[in-house]
């Protein structure tokens, strides 16, 4: 399994060996062949390295809260605190001024930052945009960006939407409520919390015929797992064990758990990599004693 793991101190690539590729920044957010370095910069990968498309410098490091990047071939669209723009790789951006309007924008509120901010973003196979907002739902749009409207509820406090890649009607989302299924492109959600120690979830991932969530009893809970389940099945989520400790010392964050199918991996602030090749049935370390673990992707290659 080949892997890249952002981290707070550099960028790592995992395949059989740890080989730090970027040195001298944090990394906060992985999408595709881009990246955001520092809370402040956006770059991508190209034959000579990483090159550097936006840079954005505020008091507050806005951009970089969690890092909300959606990779889009020669554009990323980027979460800046509450708002959304395009990055280009010829050094431009654009906002996305649509976001600006949704509605029931005022009923956004902030837990753990001093403003609402874009966490994650994702696009289904037919290209519907969702844009997770900490804390503000999951703002929808089937325009490109044009216009937005508002789905799931605010205080589900969602951490984390992603579309699976190949099926285009279904999303899932990680809420502080539970695992959240839409099955109609994130229009309308259900939650399911069947087999889960705890309600409070950060991050999943889906892929093949396979969906996996993180959860924990809380934000700083000690007592964090990873659950596995056939995205058709009907029983309950499957705690993923065998190769795995007891319990996780901390919550796996948003970013920081990835699927392609048969392959998945994730790491938490421990600096600890877990990686299985069986659809999370057995596990093995692929790294430890990394920095804080801030994302994590599987090369598709």
């Amino acid at each position: 399994m080949r892997a890249r793991v952002g981290t707070a101190d550099g960028l790592f690539v995992l395949d059989r060996a740890s080989e730090r590729e970027v040195a001298g920044h944090s990394v906060t957010a992985l999408s595709g062949d881009w990246a955001i370095f520092d809370g402040e910069t956006v770059v991508y990968r190209a034959n000579s390295g990483w090159r550097q498309a936006f840079t954005v410098r505020s008091p507050e490091r806005s951009l970089g809260i969690h890092g909300a990047l959606l990779s889009r071939a020669d554009e990323a669209i980027v979460g800046w605190g509450p708002s959304l723009m395009r990055v280009f790789k010829e050094k431009r951006f654009e906002p996305i001024p649509g976001f600006e309007t949704v509605q029931g924008r005022d009923d956004w509120h902030a837990v753990g930052s001093r403003k609402p901010y874009v966490r994650s973003l994702t696009a289904t196979a037919d290209g519907v945009l969702l844009a997770n907002v900490h804390v503000g739902g999951i703002p929808r749009s089937t325009d490109g960006g044009a216009t937005w409207e508002p789905t799931i509820d605010v205080d589900a406090d969602v951490h984390q939407v992603r579309a699976h890649p190949d099926r285009p009607e279904l999303v899932l989302a990680a809420a502080a409520i539970g695992l959240c299924r839409s099955d109609d492109a994130g229009a309308t959600w259900t939650v399911h919390t069947d087999g889960l120690h705890a309600s409070y979830c950060r991050a999943v991932a889906t892929a093949g015929d396979v969906m996996f969530v993180s959860a924990s009893t809380g934000p700083f809970a000690d007592e964090a797992a990873v659950y596995r389940r056939a995205i058709d099945g009907d029983g309950p989520l499957e705690r993923c064990t065998d190769g795995l400790p007891d319990w996780q010392p901390s919550n796996i964050d948003t970013g920081c758990l990835d699927s392609d199918g048969s392959r998945v991996a994730f790491g938490g602030p421990d600096g600890v990599v877990y990686g299985s090749e069986d659809a999370g049935r057995t596990w093995r370390v692929l790294a430890e004693n990394l920095p804080p673990v801030s994302a994590v992707t599987i090369d598709r290659a």
